[in-house]
């Protein structure tokens, strides 16, 4: 949840440290991540913020970086957001593994960036 907070402030800095190593490397480096992060809409505010549920995983493969990764945390993150007058909530799954000093996450750039900066 702070991971997204400090995406919705556009603190891109302080989000890196909170990128797993594989994420980091995927990226390219800090100022790629800054450059390239997508940003929130400025018409977008998150209302709330809220885990819907944890499960502790053994194993998980990440299918669409074809990685592997023992002892992970799968969050469902359910968020409450409103655009001008519309308010909607959804719900978002993350995969966070253990690191020196906590939990980093698993956020990769998109497909298309990742073509685009090879």
């Amino acid at each position: 949840m702070r991971f997204m907070k400090l995406h919705a402030e556009a603190r891109f800095d302080e989000m890196w440290e909170m990128l797993a190593e594989d994420a980091q490397r995927a990226w390219g480096g800090l100022q790629n991540f800054i450059r390239e992060m997508p940003r929130l809409d400025e018409w977008l505010e998150i209302l709330e913020m809220q885990v819907a549920d944890i499960t502790v995983l053994e194993m998980w493969t990440d299918q669409v970086h074809q990685r592997t990764y023992n002892n992970v945390a799968r969050l469902v993150i359910r968020y409450r957001v409103r655009q001008q007058w519309k308010e909607w909530t959804f719900d978002r799954q993350v995969h966070l593994i253990p690191a020196a000093g906590g939990w980093r996450t698993l956020c990769y750039p998109t497909r298309a960036r990742m073509a685009a900066g090879h």
